[in-house]
């Protein structure tokens, strides 16, 4: 004689039994989609940037121990702001920073130093730099 079995155990069984004999597959990332991305972020970030250099200027720092040189070939432009720029002491605007610069060659200054005040702003010197660099100097250097 066989034991009695609930029906409803019997179904228990076999779903634990199904449920013990599937196998998980593992998911794995496509490749295409990864690819997809990684293109539209290298085009994403080609557009963003620039490569080109707008005006690019080469500035040199003053040198310690250089050439004494000659004080009268040399301006002193000092920078405080737009309209308060002193070459050698006399106080000019932007706009007459080049006449001023103009003069002075003519008297034999031949080399200029920028030296900015820490009031002044980098768009200021940047100016000033601008400037200098249409005048006919053998070197603009830019010191503290």
């Amino acid at each position: 004689m066989q034991p009695f079995v609930c029906p409803q155990e019997t179904e228990e069984r076999a779903y634990r039994m199904q449920l013990s004999s599937f196998e998980r597959r593992k998911s794995t990332i496509g490749l295409t989609p990864l690819i997809d991305v990684v293109f539209l972020l290298l085009i994403f970030f080609m557009l963003a940037s620039t490569f080109l250099k707008f005006s690019a200027m080469p500035i040199s720092g003053a040198r310690g121990g250089g050439q004494g040189g000659n004080l009268a070939e040399i301006a002193i432009i000092q920078v405080r702001g737009l309209q308060d720029i002193r070459i050698n002491g006399q106080q000019v605007g932007l706009d007459g920073v080049r006449a001023q610069i103009d003069d002075l060659i003519g008297k034999g200054v031949t080399r200029a130093v920028v030296q900015p005040a820490k009031s002044a702003q980098v768009q200021d010197l940047v100016k000033v730099l601008e400037v200098t660099k249409t005048a006919p100097l053998k070197s603009v250097v830019v010191v503290r």
